[in-house]
């Protein structure tokens, strides 16, 4: 693909869903079995976080399910069950009891990746669904953090009134990631870089009312919507060590951007500062001297909203946008379809 000056733009964004639990904790199905829904629906990587244990992983389930790269870690909290952290790249599990300063500590010393799970949830109309936010921000090595969960955002919503409804319909409720995480996900990003990710956090449980049993977000429902997008300077190996690594290097710096299926395919989304010699993707830096345009193409129409150190500084209608930086700082995109957030964006330095 070329950009506005003629430069070719050879990138390689691959999809996935991070956040998923299978049996090996309180999923309803094993590891290959999802994995193989995932290659179905042509998901490149698949990233499992069962609660408190790496079962799987040591049993040798990590690896390509057909296309579908599955990387496993686990989800940790602390003896009050909050402060919800997925931790990926380890070997076994730490000690339970640590606090969440000590383990995202940990995890940063064995060379883990480590991002915090849905950092501001909210439940207040159904006492026995308790939030689990994350309140531990004095732990501060943490690499990325969900900035939308699918399943915290469809329980905030969820009351006793309307259950029913949202179960049968459970994608059409999900909106957008909230401005309290949106804020906080930019006041961390002007100190340093934290990969902003879409999480689906998909059990698929099994959920009675009445006579009714029904799978809440059945796996290929979560698949199809929330989902987290890369991108590489080279396509995916087909070695699974370079291609997890590949995946892990894209998240700590940032190359990533989140978006919301439901409301249509968002593959094939660019957004990128050009020079006049150089062009950064998503996450990455370029010098203000240096810095000509930020260019933002979206696969369909959309409200295309710049956001500068937090602040909304420009609306596009359609498919592009191209803004001549004048300042520098932190630069991200939203791009909604009417009210529904469509695509999130990590973001781009301008230095």
């Amino acid at each position: 693909m070329e950009s506005p000056n003629g430069s070719i733009l050879e990138w390689h964004e691959i999809v996935g869903a991070i956040h998923i639990h299978s049996t090996d904790s309180d999923g309803t199905k094993s590891i290959p079995q999802i994995a193989k829904l995932g290659d179905k629906i042509g998901l490149d990587f698949l990233m499992f976080s069962d609660h408190m244990t790496l079962k799987s992983y040591q049993a040798g389930l990590e690896g390509f399910y057909g296309k579908t790269l599955v990387i496993i870690g686990y989800e940790i909290h602390d003896k009050g069950n909050k402060n919800h952290y997925l931790a990926f790249n380890l070997q076994k599990i730490l000690p339970f009891g640590l606090s969440p300063l000590e383990y995202v500590r940990n995890v940063k010393e064995k060379g883990g990746l480590g991002i915090i799970a849905h950092p501001d949830e909210i439940r207040k109309d159904l006492p026995k669904y308790p939030a689990y936010p994350w309140t531990a921000w004095e732990a501060d090595q943490f690499e990325g953090i969900e900035i939308w969960n699918q399943m915290s955002e469809w329980m905030e919503k969820l009351t006793k009134f309307n259950q029913l409804k949202m179960l049968f319909s459970p994608r059409k409720s999900l909106d957008s990631p909230t401005e309290r995480v949106l804020s906080k996900w930019d006041e961390l990003n002007q100190k340093r870089r934290v990969c902003g990710i879409g999480g689906v956090d998909a059990h698929a449980h099994l959920y009675k009312f009445g006579p009714l049993k029904l799978s809440i977000f059945p796996y290929e429902v979560q698949f199809k919507s929330i989902r987290t997008h890369l991108v590489l300077d080279q396509p995916l190996s087909s070695d699974f060590e370079k291609a997890k690594n590949q995946i892990f290097s894209a998240l700590i710096n940032c190359n990533a951007f989140a978006s919301n299926s439901k409301r249509g395919e968002a593959k094939g989304f660019l957004f990128y500062a050009e020079g006049k010699k150089s062009i950064a993707k998503i996450g990455e830096e370029m010098n203000l001297e240096e810095a000509g345009s930020l260019v933002v193409k979206t696969p369909a129409k959309s409200e295309i909203r710049l956001i500068h150190n937090g602040k909304l500084i420009n609306i596009s209608e359609g498919k592009e946008l191209i803004y001549h930086p004048k300042e520098k700082g932190i630069y991200r995109i939203e791009a909604f379809k009417g009210d529904k957030g469509w695509i999130f964006s990590n973001h781009i330095r301008i230095i």
